[in-house]
């Protein structure tokens, strides 16, 4: 088939899970987040360093947990495990709004947060796409994937508002109904298998199993490529603004700029998946992963003015969006799609890993040296070594049928 033909085929497949992935936990609740540190901390007195870790208790969880929820989508289908995760994701988040100052009760809540949520996070919604799409893989995954980044959008002014109007309580508990409200229906009716015969059917069949891929240096290159790109892009989001203010920007510049990035992920993931449909994806990974690397050496200059402060927020927003095309597309062509859950989520482990210990890192060494300089410069070094590491992966192999026939998969 075309790439337009998948497309008009599958359609619903990508809007469920776009839907999916913005309304579950790698959307709603990471770019929410900052709208409800200062609420908290007002109300219970609580530090802002203890307010982050609730996010780093999350990381850590779903960095545990991906491995099994990978093989529950391989085993159960990603149609049972969206549905399950979405109902119990939503019902988890309102937990937040009857915190009672516990740190302990605060943390257990994101604990559970991210034991509910993992489901929906992109191996749920790579296995649909990657199943349903071959010549238009690429930008079906960018697409399905794009939730997050409008959430990046729409999320924290939306937070805000009801923050403003209605209390925080009051917002966790609607923001915690929107995945039930919104997202649930969506997927029910959509995720379903209408992708056409010969497509998933005989790719399912292909592939290696865990235990082959784990003996092949591909999938560790892939991994501690994305644990140095997870954690490079997820410290400098959250620090942007604080990175530019302390070398004598000016908070407003550094605001708008930090305001651009949730634009250029979503540029970055729709342009990055349509780029690897027609280009070797490790060139694609090195031409958007120079980007950050550049945005490093940039934000170490003093005093950054308005255009070379939105340059280094587009460069690190199209990494950031292009990062979450590239892990499941390169799992797919590398390992195929027979045990791709497990696969993807052994991989993602290492990417969360990064996630959780990036912006507490560079945090770590601007209250230790009084500059994120040093941080920055290893930032961008980190980036360039994941560039050659993935550029070393090989061409793409001729994959086996799996020794063992994969259970029958009901989407």
């Amino acid at each position: 088939m075309t790439r337009g033909a998948e497309l008009r085929a599958n359609w619903r497949l990508v809007v469920a899970g776009a839907l999916g992935f913005g309304f579950g936990l790698s959307g709603l609740p990471f770019y929410t987040f900052g709208v409800f540190v200062e609420p908290l901390s007002h109300a219970f007195g609580w530090k802002i360093a203890a307010i982050q870790a609730g996010l780093t208790v999350s990381y850590l969880t779903t960095m545990l947990l991906l491995p099994t929820i990978g093989g529950l989508v391989d085993r159960l289908g990603p149609r049972r495990v969206a549905l399950t995760s979405v109902c119990l994701f939503s019902l988890a988040f309102m937990l937040l709004a009857v915190q009672t100052g516990s740190l302990w009760q605060f943390y257990l809540t994101w604990f559970l947060i991210a034991l509910s949520g993992t489901g929906t996070l992109a191996v749920t919604w790579s296995r649909v796409t990657n199943g349903a799409f071959k010549s238009a893989r690429g930008l079906a995954l960018g697409l399905a994937l794009l939730g997050s980044g409008v959430m990046g959008v729409v999320g924290p002014p939306v937070a805000a508002a009801l923050v403003a109007a209605l209390g925080w309580r009051a917002a966790y508990a609607i923001l915690g109904l929107s995945p039930l409200l919104i997202a649930f229906p969506v997927i029910h009716a959509f995720l379903r298998p209408v992708y056409t015969a010969g497509t998933a059917t005989v790719a399912q069949a292909e592939g290696l199993t865990l235990a082959q891929a784990l003996r092949t240096p591909q999938l560790w290159i892939i991994g501690v490529s994305f644990l140095f790109i997870a954690g490079g892009v997820a410290g400098l989001i959250p620090n942007l603004i604080k990175i530019q203010t302390s070398a004598g920007g000016s908070r407003a510049t550094a605001t708008f700029a930090a305001s651009l990035v949730g634009v250029f992920v979503i540029l970055g993931r729709v342009s990055c998946g349509a780029l690897m449909d027609r280009v070797w994806a490790p060139v694609v990974a090195a031409i958007y992963l120079c980007l950050p690397a550049g945005a490093c050496l940039l934000l170490t200059q003093p005093g950054l003015g308005p255009g070379g402060s939105a340059l280094a927020a587009a460069c690190i927003g199209l990494a950031a969006g292009a990062e979450m095309d590239l892990l499941p597309y390169l799992v797919s062509r590398y390992f195929g799609l027979g045990r791709f859950g497990a696969i993807l989520g052994f991989a993602s482990a290492f990417f969360y890993l990064g996630a959780s210990a990036g912006g507490l890192s560079l945090g770590a060494v601007y209250d230790i040296t009084g500059s994120y300089r040093p941080a920055l410069m290893t930032c961008a070094v980190l980036f360039l070594i994941s560039v050659g590491g993935l550029l070393a992966l090989g061409p793409y192999p001729n994959l086996p049928r799996l020794a063992e026939e994969p259970a029958p998969v009901d989407l």
